[in-house]
């Protein structure tokens, strides 16, 4: 999806800054537009981060919107996920965001003016088996993100998370991870989850142009909203869960009251 919004980015004739781990990997004839500017970067390295942001701010002069985009699915129960596994996975999807946001704010505070897009997913108000890793990290971006958008709201700073529903992208493809381990126990769970992932590969129902559009328009919003939900999978999933949390809440509200002085 990304790359689905440079190349929007640029049919709009803006200037794009974007971050990737190998150069190389881009195609060439959109790295050769005038109005992009490439970075190879690791963002898990601060310093690596905070250099090219300093390179930027001296080029550009300020960052109007930052969008945070890296992230990468994984597979697989919580007992089968190793630590290994579990911490890559929460320093792409989590600390990347929180370390471009960090050093990107000052320069916005400065101008008292900017945009921060984080990218979380219906994921990350729905845990689901076999999913739990990647849920883990689209809450946390969705409990930063809500907590971000309160301390900047007066400083002129805008903040949106999105949470897309399933897109059809590459996602499925090129950036699922799965656990290494296999427990049997759970095929039921998140042996399932592995097996309707791989099928849903090409089918999911949002078209990634017009979630980017989406994204576009909300960036021209005088007051654009915290959270955008974009789907009609997501809509529906999202509304269920609400329906269910208010469930949860009123059957053990006596409970949940009893315990005041």
């Amino acid at each position: 999806m990304g790359l689905t919004m440079v190349k929007y980015l640029l049919g709009k004739n803006q200037t794009v800054i974007i971050t990737t781990r190998d150069k190389k990997r881009l195609d060439q004839t959109l790295a050769e537009n005038p109005n992009l500017e490439v970075y190879e970067l690791d963002l898990t390295d601060e310093e690596s981060v905070k250099s090219t942001i300093e390179d930027i701010i001296v080029k550009y002069a300020h960052i109007d919107v930052l969008i945070n985009n890296a992230g990468y699915g994984f597979v697989g129960a919580i007992e089968e996920t190793s630590a290994k596994e579990s911490e890559q996975a929460i320093a792409v999807n989590v600390h990347a965001t929180l370390r471009m946001t960090r050093l990107v704010l000052p320069h916005m505070r400065q101008r008292k003016s900017g945009h921060i897009i984080n990218l979380s997913s219906i994921a990350g108000l729905i845990g689901s088996p076999g999913w739990g890793i990647y849920n883990a990290s689209k809450f946390a971006i969705e409990g930063l993100t809500q907590a971000l958008y309160h301390e900047v709201i007066n400083l002129g700073i805008k903040v949106t998370m999105i949470e897309p529903g399933a897109i059809r992208t590459n996602f499925l493809a090129g950036s699922l991870k799965s656990s290494e381990v296999i427990i049997d126990d759970y095929a039921d769970t998140s042996g399932k989850r592995r097996t309707t992932l791989a099928g849903n590969n090409g089918k999911q129902p949002n078209d990634p142009e017009k979630v980017v559009a989406a994204i576009y328009d909300i960036v021209q919003m005088d007051s654009p909203p915290m959270r955008l939900i974009l789907g009609k999978d997501a809509y529906d999933r999202a509304s269920q869960n609400l329906e269910q949390l208010k469930s949860d809440f009123e059957a053990m509200k006596e409970v949940t009251f009893s315990t005041g002085f």
